[in-house]
């Protein structure tokens, strides 16, 4: 008589008896796909920056002297797998009034390239404010004075503009 452990039959201890044996081959074919890197190798890249929409609103159009402005940026991407885009810079998004970045005119942004990704259908949402200051040098500040102002979000991509990936909005200082 064999005794148990010299037959195999503690190596179908929690197998079904009645199921076929499985492969090494069925173990990779049951792996997820990766759809981040599906998607990257299978979308081109002219077509990558139509799938992620920009918007930038303030939480109010007036604002007295002083008053931190206060405003929300959200990407979406529009289509139902993953997109990433390739930025300029690690920075994968800026914002600027009237044309100056982050209100600074000292430059601080590094030049090694980076990916905003998106999860399918993702949605990111930013919520940052301005103090109503313009930073002329390392130590010098400048109050903004009243009037009428742009606020511009743009993806860190080259030609954001002519992509798509850009909104504006305006306020008022008073």
């Amino acid at each position: 008589m064999r005794r148990i452990y010299e037959s195999r039959a503690l190596e179908y201890d929690d197998e079904d008896p009645y199921a076929p044996k499985r492969t090494s081959d069925d173990e990779r074919s049951r792996k997820p796909i990766d759809w981040a890197s599906a998607s990257h190798a299978f979308v081109p890249m002219r077509l990558r920056p139509r799938a992620v929409g920009v918007s930038v609103e303030t939480n109010r159009q007036r604002y007295e002297s002083d008053e931190p402005v206060r405003f929300r940026v959200s990407f979406r991407n529009r289509v139902p797998f993953p997109i990433a885009l390739r930025t300029d810079s690690p920075v994968r998004w800026t914002w600027s009034i009237d044309g100056v970045d982050e209100a600074s005119r000292v430059t601080n942004h590094p030049d090694d390239d980076s990916l905003f990704r998106f999860s399918r259908s993702e949605t990111k949402t930013f919520e940052r404010s301005w103090s109503q200051r313009f930073q002329e040098s390392a130590r010098r500040w400048e109050p903004a004075s009243p009037g009428e102002y742009s606020l511009a979000v743009r993806v860190n991509v080259p030609d954001a503009d002519d992509k798509g990936l850009t909104d504006e909005t305006t306020f008022t200082i008073e």
